[in-house]
């Protein structure tokens, strides 16, 4: 996130099923961002829902529903969060989902929607140049682009589908496990 550098995922026991989907033509966006999801949550356990459940995020989904301009939420979130020590990466790509979404004036469901959409897509992205052109990956950048971009819109129609967050601290927190559990294929079959 807004460095050059391009560290990929691990070669881990729980990344092994994501780095052998991702990029492959035959398996589609849908089973790819599960298993993305999977390997996160196995890789971050807990921490994973400590980052998104982060009350700053919450505070910023309300800045979304309250409508307030783009510059004032920034300006409140960014003071919210100098000091935040924990949380980096989901800090970061709330940040950009509170822009996109106060400049939109769109609602808090969207906002989440926006909020693990950006997180899908760093994932996919740490891998996905190794697999652009590979056999049996992705054809081209182009192609790689539009794979990012529907696993953003499954991510999106994923929790769109689970309806508005309620923004106690509480609450937040069961919204944003109900996400995760979700985001990972949990209460469906492939």
């Amino acid at each position: 996130m807004g460095t050059s550098r391009n560290d990929p995922s691990p070669k881990t026991p729980p990344w092994r099923m994501a780095l052998a989907v991702v990029g492959t033509p035959d398996v589609g966006p849908s089973r790819q961002s599960i298993e993305i999801w999977k390997a996160v949550a196995a890789d971050r356990g807990e921490k994973l829902l400590a980052d998104f459940a982060n009350p700053a995020l919450a505070t910023a989904c309300r800045y979304v529903a309250e409508g307030l301009p783009v510059h004032d939420a920034l300006e409140r979130f960014d003071r919210s969060t100098l000091h935040e020590s924990s949380a980096g990466l989901a800090i970061e790509i709330g940040r950009r989902a509170l822009a996109r979404c106060t400049a939109q004036r769109t609602d808090a469901a969207t906002f989440v929607g926006e909020l693990f959409a950006e997180a899908v897509s760093y994932y996919a992205s740490r891998d996905m140049p190794s697999f652009v052109a590979a056999e049996g990956r992705v054809a081209n950048t182009s192609s790689a682009i539009q794979l990012k971009d529907s696993l953003r819109q499954t991510t999106k129609d994923q929790v769109r589908a689970l309806g508005s967050p309620r923004l106690t601290p509480r609450e937040w927190k069961s919204y944003i496990t109900r996400v995760l559990k979700a985001l990972q294929g949990e209460g469906r079959t492939p």
